[in-house]
């Protein structure tokens, strides 16, 4: 492990296959790629990129993908000492693709017992051994969904803010991975949210966790939970902050997209990024709000995520 990390993420990775052409479905499909997958990577790599230390606490299947994917985990510059890898088990496999108009299709090849391995995670394997100088937590749904993660996903969390860190929670809501009703998917969002400094979400899931409508007002009502920043990504509607009581607006910067896949994940961690090197929360959201515009605008290969340095040159917007 590194001797020293600024972020402790906790999250799912998996191997992620989609067609080698933009727009083009995996029935019509020719050719096809593998990449790193996993919002919790997407978010890791994206943060490296940025220039920040980060370790992903996860686990992979004791095969030739798990050891592929801690590989890539390394050259994107994540550092991989808390990955687990569980004998009996098979990397996790998705295959997704994107239409010209943005729509995401996703398919999860994950069954409890045999390709899931992060099911398998302890609280030891997170931060048994402390948090290596971190000074944040950051966890996702993925961790939340079930249990037991979900359980050492929380223990996790309260021992990281017991120990001084900041904890930030991202939503990345999929409905389609939870086994119980939307009441206890709430119960456990609520949860989570107010366990978190720091909340990242879309405008969906701050109406499903609020259960208000109005924006405005479902933001307020998260904030109420205890989260110091509240971000909330609208896509070309721009993204919402709630910081230190006040309501700001940051509007989207206008780019041609090009594969809209992971720009929450990316967004997510130019926040973070911004939030860690002392930038207000406005000032963050700004720039990860530009972080992901830059992402999407690029072909879907992680070694082409944003820099630092990329994103400062952009112009301002108002």
């Amino acid at each position: 492990m590194a001797d020293t990390i600024d972020v402790l993420a906790l999250g799912s990775v998996m191997i992620e296959i989609t067609p080698t052409q933009a727009g083009v479905s995996l029935r019509e499909a020719r050719e096809l790629v593998a990449l790193p997958g996993g919002a919790s990577l997407n978010f890791a790599a994206a943060l490296a990129r940025l220039g920040v230390r980060v370790s992903l606490a996860t686990a992979v299947g004791e095969d030739e993908w798990g050891e592929w994917l801690c590989e890539r985990m390394s050259e994107l510059g994540v550092d991989a000492s808390r990955v687990k890898r569980v004998a009996g088990q098979l990397t996790t496999v998705s295959f997704c693709w994107v239409d010209q108009l943005g729509g995401k299709r996703f398919y999860f090849y994950r069954a409890p017992g045999h390709s899931d391995p992060i099911a398998e995670l302890s609280v030891a394997d997170i931060c048994g051994e402390g948090f290596g100088g971190a000074r944040v937590f950051d966890f996702g749904e993925a961790a939340i969904r079930n249990p037991p993660l979900r359980g050492v996903a929380l223990q996790a969390a309260r021992a990281a803010r017991g120990a001084g860190l900041q904890v930030c929670y991202a939503v990345n809501y999929r409905a389609s991975s939870w086994a119980v009703g939307r009441d206890e998917v709430v119960a456990v969002q609520r949860e989570a949210c107010a366990l978190a400094d720091i909340v990242v979400m879309n405008r969906e899931e701050v109406r499903l966790i609020s259960g208000d409508d109005d924006p405005e007002r479902a933001i307020r009502r998260l904030a109420d939970l205890g989260p110091q920043v509240v971000a909330v990504t609208g896509g070309e509607e721009g993204t919402l902050v709630a910081a230190e009581g006040t309501l700001v607006f940051v509007p989207p910067r206008p780019v041609t997209v090009l594969y809209d896949v992971g720009a929450g994940d990316v967004f997510h961690a130019g926040l973070l990024a911004g939030l860690i090197a002392g930038k207000s929360a406005l000032e963050a959201a700004r720039f990860g709000s530009d972080a992901a515009a830059l992402w999407i605008s690029r072909p879907p290969d992680l070694s082409g995520l944003p820099t630092r340095q990329e994103v400062e040159s952009l112009p301002s917007i108002g």
